[in-house]
């Protein structure tokens, strides 16, 4: 053998260790070439989320015109409802990401062009909280201010036009979305199904339907989380009767609201805005103490005798009820231990857990709610067993009107103690001398 020969004997491996990693550069060109979203690994799962919170007064109740038609173009303006300092303020109290509900409505009162506005409106939207560094999980979050958009007309099993149409309106969300980047957003395709009974067979035509809604949404953005949910309103009881093998897709989060006692949580909304003081858990004393606040509650609002007494007898049946229901801690982890039995049987690992809803009523000195006590024990131990799961949670709301919510609605969005210490959440940094 040459010397020359002995050189390239002894070069040999190199080139063949050049060749192998041009072979490999050539092959992750054309893997990059298929058309995959860049910022998402094919081996990636869905969206991580933590700890969240809902914002509801942005984006639902699209404005109307005098005649009751949306506006156009439709939706608020993120100065009618608050400001970026918002987002960064959600980011410093150890929030990752943001439940932003929106009305269906004017997409499914749109197409075409028309329907590229209303969708570029929720793009701005959501790249608005993006840039803060918040996560986005949209949710489709019909409400009933049109009577033709509304959770009954979407929902009627016999009107296969708004179906279809509501698909699309889901299609197009979605191909806007994975534009935005799936690492930062996921689409939630319907708040709350309105399918009952709660026996089964709500759940059974739900199902149908939300095997065509993922069947849509992963058609338009294949790589895109999709948040999903059971029937029976959304709940504990509709997520145990779902079946994930029949909707065969592996970026799916799986969301449950808690709202549970609905006698504690909703205390002082609608016909018990007057009940202050429901406990949790339930004692005997204080459901007792609940009936004096309630009483002097009823006495400010200066009612007749008649009006007093028929008041109070309705109160104190709420009460009575509420306290038969006998709930505490060990009711509330037994709850989320369906949960918990669910995942287990059908391989749902607790990150793809979403608790997409919880929060309960505060009283106030105009109507009643839970006292801040109860209220903190109950949000803590629901917290805790969140946790306990592994999944993520979203708070219902950042602020709103209506007592379940972060902050107060006005300029001054003052903090909830309350709530940020039961949610194991920092302190407020815009709070500081308020």
């Amino acid at each position: 053998m040459t010397h020359a020969d002995e050189l390239l004997e002894r070069r040999a491996p190199s080139r063949w260790l050049a060749a192998l990693l041009l072979v490999l550069g050539l092959i992750a060109a054309l893997v990059v070439g298929t058309g995959a979203p860049a910022n998402v690994c094919a081996s990636e799962g869905p969206l991580q989320l933590k700890r969240g919170v809902s914002i509801h007064e942005w984006l639902n109740w699209a404005p109307l015109t005098p005649k009751g038609d949306y506006k156009w173009p439709p939706y608020r303006d993120m100065v009618e409802w608050g400001s970026a300092d918002d987002f960064a303020r959600i980011k410093a109290l150890g929030l990752d990401f943001v439940r932003l509900s929106v009305d269906p409505g004017p997409l499914l009162a749109s197409e075409g062009t028309r329907r590229d506005v209303a969708v570029g409106r929720l793009e701005e939207a959501v790249r608005a909280v993006t840039n803060s560094g918040l996560k986005v999980v949209l949710d489709l979050h019909p409400v009933g201010q049109v009577k033709a958009w509304s959770p009954e007309a979407i929902e009627n099993g016999s009107d296969q036009a708004i179906r279809d149409r509501y698909r699309s309106a889901v299609s197009s969300v979605a191909r806007m979305l994975e534009r935005v980047g799936t690492d930062k957003v996921a689409l939630e395709l319907m708040n709350e199904p309105q399918y009952y009974p709660c026996d089964g067979s709500g759940g059974r035509e739900w199902e149908t339907v939300l095997t065509g809604l993922v069947r849509a949404a992963r058609e338009a953005a294949p790589e895109l989380t999709l948040v999903v949910t059971g029937a029976c309103g959304g709940n504990i009881t509709g997520l145990v009767q779902l079946d994930p093998g029949r909707l065969g897709d592996d970026r799916l989060l799986y969301s449950f609201h808690f709202y549970e006692p609905h006698g504690f949580t909703h205390q002082g909304t609608a016909q018990s805005r007057l009940v202050k003081g429901a406990p949790w858990p339930v004692t005997e004393n204080e459901t007792a103490l609940s009936l004096v606040y309630s009483e002097l509650l009823v006495d400010e609002k200066d009612p007749t005798p008649a009006e007093r007494s028929a008041k109070l007898a309705e109160i104190s049946r709420y009460l009575d009820e509420y306290a038969a229901g006998g709930w505490n801690e060990d009711a509330l982890r037994a709850r989320f231990g369906q949960v918990r039995a669910w995942a287990e049987k059908n391989g749902v690992p607790g990150d793809r857990l979403l608790l997409g809803e919880f929060g309960a009523m505060a009283e106030s000195g105009w109507h009643g709610g839970a006292l801040d006590a109860h209220r903190f024990l109950w949000l803590d131990a629901v917290r805790r067993e969140t946790d306990a799961l592994g999944a993520a949670w979203a708070y219902w709301e950042y602020a709103n009107p209506h007592g379940m919510s972060l902050m107060s609605p006005d300029e001054t969005r003052r903090p909830d103690r309350i709530a940020l210490i039961a949610l194991g959440l920092a302190e407020d940094p815009a709070s500081t001398g308020n």
